[in-house]
Formats: C-alpha cells, sequence, structure tokens
C-alpha cells in the first residue's frame, strides 16, 4: 500500500514538473520568437539610418546654406531699398531747392529795376515798349511754370500774383503816357508807379526765403 502511494505521488510530480518545464520552454521560445522578429525588422531601419545619416547632414548643410544665403540677400535687398528710398527723397529734395531758385531768380528778373535796364529801347515808342515789356514777362513766368510742381501753393500764389500786378502796374503807366511818349518816359513812369506801390519784391522774396529755410 505504501509503495502503492509513493508510486502515485511520484508519478504527479512528475507529470506536473513536466508539463511546467514544457510552459516554460514554450514561453521561452515564443519570446526568442519575437526577440528575432523584432530584431530583423529593426536591423534594416539601423542600416538605412546609418547610411542615410551622412545624407542627412548634407542636406542639413544646405539647407543651412540657403538660409543664411537667403537671410543675406533679404537684408541686401531692403539696404538697396533703403538707398534707393533715401536717394529719390535727395532728388526731391534737390528739384525743390532749384524750384525755390529759379522762382526767386524769377521774381528779381520782374522786378521795374530789373527788367527795365534789361530792355530798354530808345527806338522804340512807349506803345512798342510796353508790348515788349509785356511779353518778357510772360515769357519768363511761362519758362518757370513747371516749377509749381516742386513748391507750395502759397510761394506760387504770391509769385503769380506779383507777375499779375506788374502786368497790371506796365498797362496803368502807358494809359497815363502822351500819344508821343518815348519808351524812356514809360519806364521813368512805371519805376514811379512802382515806388509807390504796395508792390515789393524784397519782401516776396523774404518770404519765398523763409519757406525754404523751414523746408
Amino acid at each position: 500500500m505504501y509503495m502503492s502511494t509513493y508510486n502515485y505521488f511520484n508519478s504527479y510530480f512528475q507529470e506536473t514538473f513536466s508539463y511546467e518545464g514544457y510552459t516554460l520552454y514554450l514561453q521561452k521560445r515564443k519570446l526568442t520568437y519575437i526577440m528575432n522578429i523584432l530584431f530583423y525588422l529593426l536591423l534594416p531601419l539601423v542600416i538605412f539610418t546609418i547610411l542615410l545619416y551622412p545624407l542627412l547632414r548634407k542636406a542639413v548643410s544646405l539647407l543651412e546654406i540657403l538660409v543664411n544665403k537667403y537671410i543675406q540677400q533679404s537684408s541686401f535687398s531692403n539696404k538697396s531699398q533703403t538707398d534707393k528710398d533715401k536717394t529719390a527723397t535727395q532728388t526731391i529734395i534737390n528739384l525743390k531747392l532749384l524750384a525755390y531758385e529759379r522762382i526767386i531768380l524769377l521774381t528779381e528778373r520782374l522786378k521795374p529795376d530789373s527788367l527795365i535796364p534789361r530792355t530798354i529801347s530808345t527806338t522804340l515808342s512807349y506803345k512798342e515798349y510796353q508790348i515788349l515789356l509785356l511779353n518778357e514777362i510772360r515769357k519768363e513766368f511761362e519758362y518757370n511754370l513747371s516749377q509749381q510742381l516742386y513748391l507750395s501753393e502759397n510761394t506760387w500764389t504770391i509769385v503769380t500774383n506779383f507777375k499779375n500786378n506788374m502786368t497790371t502796374l506796365i498797362n496803368t503807366a502807358a494809359a497815363d503816357c502822351s500819344s508821343d511818349a518815348t519808351a524812356h518816359q514809360l519806364a521813368q513812369k512805371i519805376l514811379e508807379n512802382y515806388i509807390t506801390s504796395d508792390l515789393k519784391a524784397d519782401q516776396i522774396l523774404k518770404i519765398i526765403k523763409t519757406e525754404v529755410q523751414a523746408n
């Protein structure tokens, strides 16, 4: 009886340990299988990464070069645009200064004490001289018409009014002359009327110069 019981337990333990060992063996095989799969899957990826690394470095270096070049071009472009803007601004300033210079010169040339010595002729009648003076004023003014683009509205109005008032002054002086008056007599009347009138070219020039300095 004791032998029978011993044999029973002995057989039971052998079967039990054989089953657990077999289960452990299967788990190890399964783990080994999974590791093999992972190895064969990761190996190409690792090899690919190793082979691709130099190309990636070159690509990154090239990208850095392109980015730096773009930044330099942008900076150069901005600098060029700034230089162009400065040049354009300076050009406009120069044109404005030139316009004011020409308008100052025009005002000087329309003053009777400048206009008459430049045009007087003893061979002309007062009527002929009147026409000559009016034509001279018209030509001087028309020659400088384009300068109004660079002048303030105030300056151009002052100069235009001065030109119109000079025309009126000459016509008024001519109307006071006798029919046989000479160009010299008309010139004398123009100077007399100018001195006693409110037309003061020097004041006009002072206003223009003040505006130039303010700009």
